[in-house]
């Protein structure tokens, strides 16, 4: 089956994804064509690194990932649950509690 191709910057369709290398990092860019007048023009997206967000990730505790990458979730939920597990003697009770009924409302959502 065939995935439609949309933006996750503007929510519009696009033809393909251009990538650019500048230095070690590959940015991505959603291209679009448009019929502007009858005449074809070209709209590009910026979407990100294809990998991590370099400089913004060291602000946090783990790495930021592009919008491309499907396995974002996946990382982000084991970051955080480490970065709870490493850190949990620094939370207090009332955001020990709030942390688990979020967690118990996200495994209610998922069905589990």
């Amino acid at each position: 089956m065939k995935r439609e191709k949309v933006c996750p910057r503007c929510g519009e369709r696009y033809s393909y994804i251009e990538r650019r290398s500048v230095g070690d990092q590959v940015y991505l860019y959603a291209v679009h064509y448009l019929k502007v007048k009858g005449k074809r023009k070209i709209k590009k997206c910026y979407l990100g690194p294809q990998n991590r967000y370099i400089y913004v990730s060291k602000m946090h505790e783990f790495s930021l990932r592009g919008p491309i990458d499907r396995l974002r979730i996946l990382n982000y939920l084991d970051a955080i649950l480490n970065l709870l597990l490493l850190e949990r003697e620094k939370l207090d009770e009332k955001t020990r509690r709030e942390i688990i009924q979020k967690l118990r409302r996200a495994l209610k959502g998922l069905g589990g």
